[in-house]
């Protein structure tokens, strides 16, 4: 369902992601990976919203903890962690998956209500 507005946020951040992971190393690119999957997987899941919406905190919760990782690989040198650019495209993955979140709640609260009605 291309013309909800939490579909075209959960595109968006699933493209920054693919663009993120190519300015990563390999262990991170493969968790970005995921991340993106989880993020383009949850587009076809739109008549499930309580999946989604649980979906998208999950999402955003494994950015959080990238970042957690990238603090921690860039503190031990573990291995060669670019901080370019790049870098700050999950953070705006994270406001979108928020807001598809929003989204993705209003439209349960909306079915909701409907079905009330009837």
């Amino acid at each position: 369902m291309i013309q909800r507005k939490q579909t075209l946020f959960l595109l968006a951040a699933f493209v920054l992601l693919v663009v993120c992971m190519f300015f990563q190393s390999a262990m991170l690119m493969g968790y970005l990976c995921v991340v993106a999957l989880v993020s383009v997987g949850n587009i076809f899941l739109y008549k499930k919203r309580k999946l989604q919406a649980n979906l998208c905190t999950m999402a955003i919760m494994l950015l959080v903890f990238w970042y957690i990782l990238l603090a921690l690989l860039q503190k031990e040198n573990v291995q060669e962690v670019s901080l370019e650019w790049p870098a700050v495209l999950p953070t705006v993955s994270i406001f979108l998956l928020f807001l598809a979140r929003k989204g993705i709640l209003a439209d349960e609260k909306l079915v909701r209500s409907l079905d009330r009605i009837r």
